[in-house]
């Protein structure tokens, strides 16, 4: 307790034992000073965090403080291959991140409440290169990344080998972002529609509303010329084997053929692939990121081709403590003209020996993708 209300309380005990008027008065002063002090003790982290304000930012933007003379040759080409790349597997080229950068040595309390960033520092007497990460210490929530070096030369070497783990840690911090918003707000039809089907549920932005279902197939989305997510549920059997490209490949192209076919017999979605003889040879885990966020292959050249590579990037990783096969990718019409990106998720369910896949595509032909396919991406790990 405060040594203040400590103090208060103990002078109000002394004339708790005076006269019976001022027992009264005493009495009401303790409950009312009682009910401040646990007031005073904010949320479940302690007294800070009742008083830290919300943090601000559009989803994945990110704010770079680093001293200005510093952003300059081989520290700003190591800083951009990590910040300024591609957003991976889009079909056109859209950064990872809307970046504000800021120099150190201007006026920073604008940004000090921004959800996402990046601090570049050159300290000589430090003791190391360092990589120091603080989540919450201003803003609710916020991620802070603190890069720290010696020298210049140090300082690029330092990004260049840890590239993709900062990039990993924003990403994260916003794709957990996003799926704390739409476990607040959602699309009630398809979680319901999906708890019927498969007694699971899920939070899908809350436009998903048209709805189709089969046999162990569910798809909804919310339907429009642009700017259309999707979202869609399937199982198929497990055979025992780890989970593979090759196999997802093959089942998601089953699947989506006979339940998301075109306006003709000869249409269907499919996963789009790399045309034969582009590139290097095929390999089993489809194309490299910098060719899956680079390549836009139109569908009629796609269709056309025969032994030809899927445009997937398929990784084993750990959500929500489960082990799953992510899968980001591009989706075509086969023998039409539509396209997309896609994200699944495949996670095997041992006790009832299937696979279950969630999988979240989008359509955008006219407007930009990356934040409302990551929207479906972080709408997958609310999977339960």
């Amino acid at each position: 307790m405060p040594a203040n209300i400590e103090r208060l309380m103990n002078r109000i005990l002394k004339l708790m034992t005076a006269k019976p008027a001022r027992q009264v008065l005493a009495a009401s002063c303790v409950f009312l000073l009682a009910c401040m002090a646990c007031t005073s003790r904010g949320g479940g982290d302690g007294d800070e965090v009742g008083h830290k304000p919300a943090s601000k930012g559009q989803p994945f933007e990110m704010v770079v403080i680093i001293p200005e003379q510093l952003y300059a040759g081989e520290v700003k080409d190591s800083l951009d291959e990590v910040l300024r790349c591609s957003t991976p597997v889009l079909p056109q080229h859209e950064p990872l991140f809307r970046l504000n950068m800021v120099w150190s040595d201007g006026n920073l309390t604008t940004w000090r409440t921004f959800r996402e960033r990046f601090v570049v520092e050159l300290n000589r007497r430090a003791a190391r290169p360092d990589i120091g990460v603080a989540r919450n210490a201003i803003a609710i929530p916020q991620l802070e990344v603190r890069v720290v070096a010696r020298s210049t030369h140090e300082l690029a070497l330092l990004l260049g080998q840890q590239k993709e783990r900062l990039r990993d840690l924003f990403v994260e911090q916003e794709l957990d972002y996003m799926a704390a918003n739409l476990r607040r707000k959602y699309s009630r039809s398809t979680a319901e529609a999906l708890q019927a089907l498969a007694n699971h549920t899920i939070c899908v932005p809350p436009g998903l509303k048209a709805s189709k279902q089969a046999k162990d197939f569910l798809w909804t989305g919310t339907n429009l010329n642009d700017r259309d997510q999707n979202f869609v549920f399937y199982t198929y059997p497990w055979d025992g084997r780890p989970l593979s490209s090759e196999q997802f490949v093959q089942k998601r192209d089953s699947a989506l053929r006979a339940n998301i076919p075109g306006s003709r017999p000869d249409q269907w979605m499919q996963t789009s692939r790399m045309p034969a003889g582009a590139g290097a040879s095929p390999g089993a885990d489809g194309v490299s990121a910098d060719e899956a966020a680079s390549s836009s292959v139109p569908a009629s050249s796609a269709a056309k081709s025969t032994a030809s590579r899927p445009l997937i990037l398929a990784r084993t990783r750990t959500l929500n403590d489960c082990v799953v096969q992510e899968v980001h990718g591009l989706w075509e019409l086969h023998n039409g003209a539509l396209g997309g990106a896609f994200v699944s998720v495949e996670r095997i369910d041992t006790a009832a020996q299937r696979v279950l896949v969630t999988e979240g595509f989008i359509y955008s032909p006219h407007s930009p993708k990356r934040n409302i396919m990551r929207e479906m991406e972080a709408a997958l790990r609310t999977f339960e």
